[in-house]
């Protein structure tokens, strides 16, 4: 490693070279299927105050949670904490643009893939 750094320590970047490294990866594909629909309704309920993104608890479906045992509602308890904050993440980006950003479809897809594995093996515990 010692021997990387030495041999680049004065190397300077061309213009060029920086340019295209400043330019953002061409991404077309978008949203996966059915993600563009999940941030509409996450944002409503963003809106709507239904979900607040500071209180882990308000992504809870109750009447599911209620049934669950105590080390399942830990389990909810956790994985709860750990989605709302990729849903401040998101709200926060949100609310710069209104655009579905590259950063933005990434943390749809991730709060979908931590959501819908949770709930496979616990219910449907969350209202998102």
């Amino acid at each position: 490693m010692k021997d990387i750094l030495k041999k680049y320590k004065g190397h300077v970047v061309s213009d060029e070279a920086q340019k295209n490294l400043n330019k953002p990866l061409d991404d077309d594909t978008g949203f996966n299927e059915g993600h563009e629909e999940f941030l509409k309704m996450l944002i409503e309920k963003l809106e709507t105050k239904e979900i607040d993104p500071h209180l882990p608890r308000s992504l809870y479906n109750k009447e599911v949670y209620e049934k669950l045992s105590e080390d399942e509602q830990d389990a909810v308890d956790l994985s709860a904490v750990n989605i709302i904050s990729i849903v401040r993440q998101l709200d926060s980006l949100w609310k710069l643009d209104q655009k579905a950003t590259f950063q933005i479809q990434n943390l749809v897809d991730t709060i979908f893939q931590m959501k819908s594995k949770f709930e496979e093996k616990h219910g449907d515990v969350y209202i998102i």
